[in-house]
C-alpha cells in the first residue's frame, strides 16, 4: 500500500495561527471545524477545499497522534510566552510531526539550498519521486506545500518561473521554543539518536537561525547528551519526560478523534 500524502493544500500561515488561538481553548471538535468552515468560507473557498483544508488543519493541530500529544502539550505552554512572529516554529514543527511528505519536502529543500541556494519545483518533485514513487498527487502535493512555504515567509519566489529561493533566517530570542524545536525536529526524523550537530543543523530546519548549543542540551530535561569516541556528542529525546497529553473535554476528543480520521482522512487518499 502506498504511503498516504495527505498534505495536499496550499495551507496560509493566518489559517494555522487562528486554529492554534482556538486549540489553545477550545478542544471540541465539532466547534473547532465550525470555526474553521466559517473562516475559510470568508475567504472565497468552495466547499471541496474548504473540506480538504481543514482536514490538513487539523492533522497538524488537533488528530494529533498519542505519541506526539505531549509535544504538542508543550507548544501550546509556550504560546503565551512568544510573540506572534515566533509562531512559526510551533506550526512547522507540529506539520513535521503530522506530515512525512512535508518533512521530505523540507529535507530535500534544505539540502538544495546548501548546495545551491535555491531549487527549481522540477527538481524537487524528481528527488521526491525517488521515495515517494511517480503519483499525480505528490506532484501537486509538493507544488502546494512549496506555496505554502512562500505564503509562510521562508521561501521566495526566483526571478525564473518556478525557481525559489530561501528567505531570511527566522530567529528566536526564546531558547524554550528553539530547544521544542528541536524536539519536534528529531522526533520527526525518527531518530533514536543524532549527533548534536547535526541536530542542529538538519536539514529540515533551513528557515530557521538556530543558535542553541550542546550546553543547552545538556541542561534540558528533554534530552539525554553522552560523549561517543574522542568529540562526538550524542543526543537523544528524553522518553517518559514529556508532560502528559491533554485530558479530553466531556469525553469527546477520544471518540471525536477517531471518529474524525476515519470519517476525513479518506479524502487523502489515493
Amino acid at each position: 500500500m502506498s504511503a498516504i500524502i495527505g498534505c495536499d493544500r496550499k495551507i496560509d500561515r493566518e489559517w494555522l495561527d487562528a486554529l492554534l488561538d482556538r486549540v489553545a481553548v477550545d478542544f471540541d471538535v465539532a466547534s473547532l471545524r465550525a470555526f474553521l468552515r466559517k473562516s475559510l468560507r470568508s475567504r472565497n473557498l468552495g466547499k471541496t477545499a474548504c473540506r480538504k483544508s481543514i482536514t490538513v488543519l487539523m492533522r497538524i493541530w488537533f488528530f494529533v497522534p498519542p505519541e506526539h500529544q505531549a509535544i504538542r502539550k508543550d507548544a501550546l505552554g509556550l504560546l503565551p510566552a512568544i510573540p506572534s512572529q515566533d509562531r512559526i516554529w510551533l506550526h512547522w514543527g507540529m506539520t513535521l510531526l503530522a506530515y512525512p511528505v512535508f518533512r521530505d519536502t523540507a529535507a530535500a529543500i534544505g539540502r538544495f539550498l546548501t548546495l545551491h541556494g535555491n531549487f527549481t519545483l522540477l527538481q524537487l518533485q524528481r528527488r521526491l519521486i525517488q521515495s515517494w514513487g511517480d503519483r499525480s498527487t505528490l506532484k501537486r502535493a509538493s507544488q502546494r506545500i512549496v506555496r505554502s512555504m512562500v505564503q509562510w515567509g521562508v521561501l521566495a519566489d526566483a526571478d525564473v518561473r518556478g525557481r525559489f529561493v530561501p528567505t531570511v533566517k527566522h530567529k528566536t530570542d526564546c531558547k524554550a521554543l528553539q530547544l521544542w524545536f528541536l524536539e519536534a525536529s528529531q522526533i520527526a526524523a525518527s531518530a533514536s539518536e543524532l549527533e548534536s550537530r547535526q541536530l542542529i543543523n538538519l536539514p529540515t530546519s533551513f528557515p530557521f537561525d538556530i543558535n542553541v548549543g550542546l550546553s543547552d542540551l545538556r541542561q534540558s530535561d528533554h534530552f539525554i547528551v553522552h560523549r561517543q569516541g574522542l568529540d562526538m556528542d550524542m543526543v537523544s529525546v528524553r522518553v517518559g519526560i514529556l508532560a502528559s497529553p491533554e485530558p479530553p473535554r466531556e469525553g469527546k476528543f477520544c471518540r471525536s478523534e477517531l471518529a474524525g480520521v476515519s470519517e476525513e482522512d479518506d479524502t487523502m487518499r489515493e
